[in-house]
């Protein structure tokens, strides 16, 4: 991939992936192995755990973890699965464990919330069993500024910080932690989790596709995400024409239907953050937050076999922007998920066409050069120890 110093596109077209790396269960059964399990998976926001004993179960690939406070206030993973037989223990998506235990619903074999067995009823002890043995199987669980993230990868404790794009203190200027969910929208979408993430990270498609958003950010119109995306950009960027220089179109403050604040303007934001109206940071596999100057939202996918997702957005608010008379909550939700219908779309249009028998391989043009990134980034994941 050759590029000049300044410039972000490709100077040549690219190969993209093989067809059958989009539906092959062969391929899906490898990636859940060398990407899913072994990378920091975002598992939602701590105020869903708010209090001691509240749990929340989650799904990555075939494995089901387990996420619950304990007594210290601390929250503990662990696969959702019990040390006797491995029945599973909790079946509902989220709640709270009125007993303060674990309880397997089978032989009854409880646990504490720290994942230690203390309770076996009725069975006939043996010498060789020891309970202390038969903790349930831990998972690590990193809280960042509000966030969980989980990971199956027991040697990847200290990789958090690295596994956030661009920088862990990129959003340093939004108080994320103190934020409350306002909204959540959750939908699932028949294609490969691959095929979202390539649609994300190329603007290509942003003029055919995203009518009220390339208006919003007129930079989009042109196919480009960033003015270092245009060849000869520093000689382009005219009078703060934002369909040159990137950011908001002029009289816009915010993604909403109107343009306009919803919220309380987040006061520790600098000229150029404010200026731009969006800020970007991600984590792949699995989430992207977009940070505005009113508000956060957090996009974040799990796959359910090789041609489908389940995907959550949630839109975080400071709670006094919650109480303000002219707040308009449908203003910040409706533009943002009218963005991820339209790429639903289009996401489900690729998953159905690539399939074709003709179809061995696509092409990437100059404005996809990050979709060309994230294949290097997949292929590192088969290369990691």
């Amino acid at each position: 991939m050759a590029k000049s110093k300044n410039y972000n596109n490709l100077s040549q077209v690219e190969p993209s992936l093989e067809s059958q790396d989009y539906y092959s269960h062969d391929a899906f059964e490898a990636e859940l192995k060398h990407v899913w399990y072994r990378n920091w998976i975002y598992a939602g926001r701590d105020s869903e755990l708010a209090h001691q004993g509240d749990f929340k179960s989650l799904r990555i690939g075939s494995q089901n973890l387990l996420l619950v406070k304990n007594e210290q206030g601390e929250i503990k993973g662990f696969h959702n699965t019990c040390r006797h037989r491995g029945s599973e223990l909790c079946s509902e998506e989220q709640g709270n464990l009125k007993s303060k235990n674990i309880s397997c619903p089978y032989h009854r074999w409880t646990y504490s919330l720290d994942g230690e067995l203390i309770r076996t009823p009725h069975l006939i002890r043996t010498d060789d069993f020891q309970p202390e043995d038969y903790s349930l199987y831990p998972v690590l669980v990193k809280k960042w500024k509000g966030n969980l993230f989980v990971n199956l990868d027991k040697s990847k404790l200290h990789s958090f910080d690295a596994s956030l794009d661009p920088s862990p203190n990129h959003l340093d200027n939004w108080p994320l932690e103190e934020l409350v969910l306002a909204h959540s929208y959750k939908t699932k979408i028949l294609c490969n989790w691959k095929i979202f993430w390539e649609n994300f990270v190329e603007c290509y498609h942003c003029p055919g596709i995203h009518k009220s958003l390339c208006d919003m950010v007129p930079i989009y119109q042109r196919t480009f995400v960033s003015k270092k995306d245009e060849q000869g950009w520093e000689k382009l960027q005219g009078e703060g024409d934002p369909k040159f220089c990137g950011g908001l179109k002029h009289g816009a403050k915010s993604w909403t239907t109107d343009g306009q604040l919803q919220g309380t303007q987040f006061s520790d934001l600098n000229a150029n953050e404010i200026q731009a109206g969006y800020t970007y940071l991600q984590s792949l596999p699995s989430v992207f937050i977009v940070a505005h100057s009113d508000y956060v939202r957090t996009v974040s996918l799990l796959p359910d076999g090789p041609e489908a997702i389940s995907l959550t957005a949630d839109w975080l608010l400071a709670k006094e922007s919650l109480d303000l008379e002219q707040f308009d909550l449908s203003k910040i939700v409706d533009f943002g998920v009218e963005i991820l219908k339209e790429d639903a779309e289009v996401c489900e249009l690729n998953q159905r066409g690539v399939k074709s028998l003709a179809h061995k391989q696509g092409v990437l043009m100059p404005q996809e050069y990050d979709v060309v990134n994230f294949h290097k980034w997949l292929k590192s994941q088969f290369q990691a120890q």
